[in-house]
């Protein structure tokens, strides 16, 4: 494994070993357990003391995924791939809603930057929102690096298992554009006050227009993924016009975006079944505006589907091209052997 790969793979076990301590201090809350901060209540609902068992259970799990992605024995392959899964749900379990709401709250912060407000700065500097950062980073260096170490595949007949990949697609990808479109629509509808949707501040409109729109922008990223202009870049992006797109600068993101909802969706199952009858009471008067949330698991586990198939897509087509390339200089070498020949 490259040091690139290794070291966010690392960081992140000694980043949970350290919020542990913290959490079995008598003074200090563990990073992820503690309620006065809003980049750190991931394990609140569980205690001090809880959250730093935990914490080392995972960073457990890092390591030995460390060790099985090391390791050189092809055989072990299925054992490798569910140990550093097994490690991949620990670290999504780990996370809450954070890191996805940070995305989302992005466009806000910015303007808030520009017009010369920087408290947004000042909140980042969380240790719940650096121990949650390495744990996103390490789930993805460790599914990134399993993949890379992955036995080449190849399937009996490429051009049927290309058909299916193309159709899994497509599918996968229709489902992972509806769940934000309609989060979106809502978001949208909130901002406008619409009939069922009003109530909110103008503070909470803002940050849920800010929500609307990068679920827009996910969703037309996502849509890349069985469109042209997602396996070459288009005319109008000059000096990359034409260019293969690749595979990872599509597979990456939707991934870590697809854990980010998952790892948000636990956070808000885990919030249901806390929440008093008082904030139950707030959901059922505005369920237009709460609900769509039920949506996020769906939409986590469709991305993530989509980007599996369009990443098989790609790699089938590669395989494809490939084979027909091959033939066809093989063809042109029998036909001049064969002109040689007659003359």
């Amino acid at each position: 494994m490259m040091i690139r790969t290794a070291l966010p793979v690392l960081i992140a076990p000694l980043s949970l070993t350290l919020a542990a301590a913290r959490g079995f201090g008598a003074d200090t809350p563990h990073p992820l357990a503690d309620p006065d901060d809003n980049f750190g209540r991931a394990l609140a609902p569980f205690g001090d003391t809880a959250g730093g068992i935990w914490s080392v259970l995972v960073a457990a799990a890092f390591l030995a995924a460390f060790a099985a992605v090391v390791g050189d024995a092809d055989r072990r392959w299925p054992a490798r791939r569910v140990v550093v899964g097994a490690a991949a749900i620990l670290g999504l379990l780990t996370l809450d809603h954070t890191l996805l709401m940070l995305l989302g709250y992005l466009p806000m912060l910015v303007g808030r930057l520009i017009a010369g407000n920087t408290d947004a700065v000042a909140d980042l500097a969380s240790p719940g929102l650096a121990v949650q950062v390495s744990v996103a980073v390490g789930v993805v260096a460790l599914l990134l690096a399993l993949r890379r170490r992955a036995p080449a595949e190849q399937p009996a007949d490429v051009g049927s298992a290309l058909v299916a990949a193309t159709a899994r697609t497509r599918r996968w990808t229709m489902i992972a554009m509806e769940a934000p479109l309609v989060y979106a629509a809502t978001r949208l509808l909130m901002f406008f006050e619409a009939p069922g949707f009003g109530g909110f501040d103008e503070m909470t409109r803002l940050a849920g227009l800010g929500l609307a729109f990068a679920s827009i922008t996910g969703a037309i990223l996502t849509w890349g993924l069985m469109r042209p202009w997602g396996e070459r870049f288009p005319r109008w992006m000059v000096g990359l016009a034409g260019r293969r797109v690749p595979v990872d600068l599509a597979v990456i993101p939707a991934m870590a975006v697809a854990g980010l909802v998952l790892a948000a969706s636990r956070a808000v199952l885990i919030g249901m079944l806390e929440a008093p009858a008082g904030a139950w009471d707030r959901v059922l008067g505005s369920p237009l505006v709460s609900l769509p949330h039920l949506l996020w698991p769906l939409w986590g586990v469709s991305l993530a589907l989509a980007a599996l198939s369009y990443q098989r897509r790609r790699r089938l087509s590669d395989q494809l091209s490939r084979s027909a390339g091959a033939a066809a200089g093989r063809d042109a070498g029998a036909h001049r052997r064969s002109a040689g020949v007659t003359s």
